[in-house]
């Protein structure tokens, strides 16, 4: 058969006449077709498959058995047989089955390459996409790490474009204040896009904010796709900007002159770049609301310090009130603004200083009972209220509106308290832009702690600079000299008496003794140790004159006071009596004094 029968028919053929020789000629010469005998010396056709199964040779084979060899031609099928003849067969028989097997062959090998150039466009399918992965990913993480929303806008812009290889890239805005999208716009258009109404019925980019779907459209016949008057486009590509399924815009593509199309590839990577964008717009739009909220909070924290340490440098009640109320005024851009004091004794509130109403002094005349409006509410209770509808409120205090015909639409009243003691209250009223909330509290709360302290320490000076006065009164003309001088060592008060006999004027006050008074025995008496009990003695003056003294502690004050009696003419006994006369007439008055205040 192959020296004869099968080069009649076209082939070349060569034989083994075992299976060991018939392999490795399979092997060395590589054959289209092998016709394998079941029945071999050596190695049978069974023996033969299962050694080419192991090698994965891809040669067909086609079996040769006899009948009756059933079982083993389905065992020769599993090992990968193409074909088989059973004996005796025709000559016909065997090239019919040749040629058919090479036929399947040769269809097999072009499916084969059909599959490789498959599999070859999927490659390139899969490179591209892991190329625009990679490149989204890029764009994504650069444009995350952008904080300045002018930066967001342009690198996207640019990225739309490179990914979708469009003519012109535009980011619609959502302005939620003017009801309408801004336009951002790269390449295309010579002259600048209008914002869009959100009330308007033709614009793709309304209804894609409205819908919050991708809208893909072409034209390449007509007059195109209109983006908005005067703007026309061969194909636009239109997706959401969405942050937790807020939609706050749109990303817009276009061809406006090429008729070129997007496709849902296109539509894919730019919605995945949408994606990133409103990410990198929201922190953007957070980080420039955080910058400015913490501008505002170190513009207020500076206001406040300045109108603290301006408050607590002073000691004068009106330089304290008039200068308070001047500076909140200034800098809370409210109406009218008013410091209230509450009277303990009369159960009442009665304005120290407002700014703000016409007539700044009308108020001065009202005298509100604690618990009555907001002020006397605040003072009762100690705490704090706020109100951006002030008319509608059960504790607005009408009568005030009416007599000064200021009408008051909010209101923000905040305690002044002063070692947990509620001493009066700061009101603001009707606030210029926007309304009263949380953070305008935590900023009265913060000056009002320092006005409160700053007028207590007021009011002490006010009580000190009557104790002052009293005492001056009280021992200017006493008859007997007597000086006063603190811990210190100043002299707080010397009367007439007590200046003329040491020889000094009104102007040492305030000075230490040791400076202005030149008897070193007095001085020595007024710098020893005290102890609790009045010490007693006698000194001697330059004149030669002899005065009996007493110097004893201020009573809960500190300081000393000093009293000198002459004893010219007198016994010792009856100038010792006559010193403690002395000493009782102006201890009386002074502790009077001291505990009156």
């Amino acid at each position: 058969m192959t020296k004869q029968v099968l080069p009649t028919f076209g082939f070349d053929a060569f034989s083994a006449s075992d299976g060991a020789t018939g392999l490795k000629m399979i092997r060395s010469e590589r054959p289209d077709l092998v016709m394998l005998d079941l029945n071999l010396p050596e190695m049978n056709g069974l023996d033969v498959l299962q050694a080419l199964a192991r090698e994965s040779a891809s040669t067909p084979v086609i079996l040769m058995t006899g009948y009756g060899s059933e079982k083993d031609a389905i065992e020769a099928f599993r090992l990968g047989i193409r074909d088989y003849l059973v004996k005796p067969f025709t000559v016909d028989e065997v090239i019919e089955t040749i040629n058919k097997v090479l036929d399947q062959e040769k269809q097999r090998y072009g499916n084969s390459e059909r599959l490789a150039e498959d599999v070859r466009r999927l490659k390139t399918d899969i490179s591209r996409l892991v190329n625009e992965t990679n490149t989204l990913f890029s764009i994504g993480k650069a444009v995350a790490s952008l904080l300045d929303v002018n930066k967001v806008i342009e690198r996207v812009l640019d990225a739309a474009i490179y990914l979708t290889n469009a003519e012109e890239s535009t980011i619609w805005v959502h302005d939620r204040d003017n009801n309408e999208l801004r336009a951002f716009a790269k390449k295309g258009h010579d002259k600048k896009l209008l914002p869009v109404n959100l009330d308007k019925k033709d614009s793709i980019a309304v209804d894609v904010l409205r819908e919050g779907h991708p809208i893909r459209k072409m034209a390449f016949s007509g007059g195109g796709i209109k983006i908005q008057t005067g703007f026309l486009a061969r194909a636009v590509l239109y997706v959401p900007l969405a942050v937790r399924g807020v939609i706050m815009g749109v990303l817009s593509v276009s061809n406006l002159r090429a008729p070129r199309p997007f496709t849902e590839r296109h539509e894919f990577l730019l919605t995945v770049l949408a994606d990133y964008a409103a990410i990198a717009l929201e922190n953007s739009r957070v980080f420039q609301a955080t910058d400015k909220a913490l501008a505002i909070g170190m513009d207020e924290l500076k206001t406040i310090n300045h109108i603290t340490r301006a408050v607590t440098s002073h000691l004068a009640m009106k330089d304290i009130v008039q200068l308070t109320i001047k500076q909140i005024h200034d800098s809370w851009q409210v109406h009218a603004a008013s410091l209230w004091l509450y009277d303990e004794h009369k159960q009442t509130i009665r304005v120290l200083t407002n700014i703000g109403t016409e007539d700044e002094d009308i108020l001065s005349r009202f005298e509100v009972p604690v618990g009555k409006g907001f002020v006397g509410h605040v003072v009762r209770t100690g705490k704090w209220i706020y109100t951006n509808e002030v008319d509608e409120h059960p504790l607005h205090y009408k009568a005030i509106d009416v007599e000064t015909g200021f009408t008051t639409n909010s209101l923000l009243c905040v305690p002044l308290i002063f070692r947990d003691k509620v001493i009066g209250a700061l009101q603001l009223v009707n606030k210029l832009n926007g309304s009263f909330d949380e953070r305008d509290v935590e900023r009265a709360r913060s000056i009002a702690s320092a006005v409160a302290i700053a007028i207590s320490n007021a009011q002490l000076y006010e009580k000190a600079e009557l104790r002052q006065k009293q005492l001056e009164a009280t021992l200017e003309y006493n008859g007997n000299p007597i000086v006063l001088v603190d811990n210190e060592g100043r002299l707080l008060l010397m009367n007439q008496q007590a200046r003329s006999l040491l020889h000094v004027d009104s102007t040492a006050l305030g000075h230490l003794a040791i400076q202005i008074i030149k008897n070193k025995v007095i001085i020595d008496i007024l710098s020893k140790p005290l102890t609790s009990e009045p010490e007693r003695g006698s000194v001697p003056l330059s004149d030669s004159s002899e005065w009996a003294y007493t110097v004893a502690p201020i009573p809960d004050h500190g300081g000393r006071i000093l009293a000198l009696q002459e004893t010219a003419g007198l016994s010792g006994q009856d100038g010792q009596d006559m010193n403690k006369r002395v000493w009782a007439a102006v201890q009386e008055p002074l502790r009077t004094i001291y505990q009156s205040s």
